[in-house]
């Protein structure tokens, strides 16, 4: 389990849907669905198509970042989140896979977690040691193993509860996908786009 610290959308109402969704964000919304990608120079040349004014190491960096909160971020991470709106830092539990779902203009590049617990800004940076005005969006957090697993150890009924019907909600979501691939595999007759098809098929199942 490591603890990953991730700034939050910049707005009140992307703060809101964070909380409201259960999910946390790394920017990004101008690129497309990256579910693909395999490394950083691929997410890199996405942000120089975009940006093509932007070299070296200021594109490298948020290469970097977008890659590891999609493939270095694991189920059962922590995750410490700064409010820009609010003086406070939240605690959640990564609960799911990299998606790709247009939930506002900031919003689209997500991964579902369930939320904690609360700091005070102060309180955080004094118990982990950390500059909440650092630049970085994404980083690692060095913090005891046995501090973090007190953020999961002990579970409510309506914590437990919760945790269900996230894991129902991403159930109903798997099964939206997968018939709508079934109903592309129903109106081609074309091998590679059949092949390509099963291929995603594979990976859905794969990351569940």
């Amino acid at each position: 389990m490591k603890l990953w610290f991730l700034k939050a959308a910049g707005t009140l109402e992307d703060e809101e849907i964070i909380l409201e969704d259960n999910v946390i964000t790394i920017g990004g919304a101008e690129f497309p669905d990256l579910s693909h990608i395999k490394n950083e120079e691929q997410i890199e040349r996405f942000i120089l198509e975009k940006y093509p004014g932007m070299h070296g190491e200021r594109s490298g960096k948020w290469a970097g970042e977008i890659c590891s909160f999609i493939t270095k971020i694991k189920k059962g991470d922590l995750v410490a989140v700064p409010l820009k709106t609010r003086n406070e830092v939240l605690i959640g539990k990564v609960t799911g896979n990299y998606e790709y779902r247009q939930l506002s203009d900031f919003i689209s590049h997500i991964r579902r977690v369930r939320w904690l617990k609360t700091f005070s800004k102060g309180a955080f940076e004094e118990e982990y040691d950390v500059d909440l005005n650092s630049p970085e969006a994404l980083s690692l957090i060095k913090a005891d193993p046995e501090k973090l697993s007190g953020f999961t150890e002990t579970k409510s009924l309506g914590a437990l509860v919760e945790e269900l019907s996230f894991t129902l909600e991403d159930m109903g979501l798997m099964r939206e996908k997968m018939l709508e691939l079934v109903y592309r595999l129903a109106e081609t007759e074309e091998i590679t786009e059949v092949r390509k098809i099963a291929a995603e098929m594979e990976k859905m199942l794969r990351e569940k």
